[in-house]
């Protein structure tokens, strides 16, 4: 379940505060590119972490080091 939050939390990553923070400079201000690339970089870390999470399974054999 994490993996699929992770990869919808990408696809809205680079659909929507995409397109102000770096493509379409034309009539954005300051701020909200600012907040649209914050948004992009958080919602790809958090994507991120939660595939990333989403592979590894718990083992109770004691070799986690």
């Amino acid at each position: 379940m994490k993996k699929y939050i992770g990869l919808a939390l990408w696809l809205i990553a680079f659909l929507i505060p995409f397109q102000f923070s770096l493509l379409s400079t034309d009539g954005v201000g300051n701020i909200k590119g600012l907040i649209s690339f914050v948004a992009l970089i958080a919602l790809v870390f958090i994507g991120y972490a939660l595939v990333d999470s989403a592979g590894q399974k718990a083992s109770g054999d004691g070799h986690g080091h």
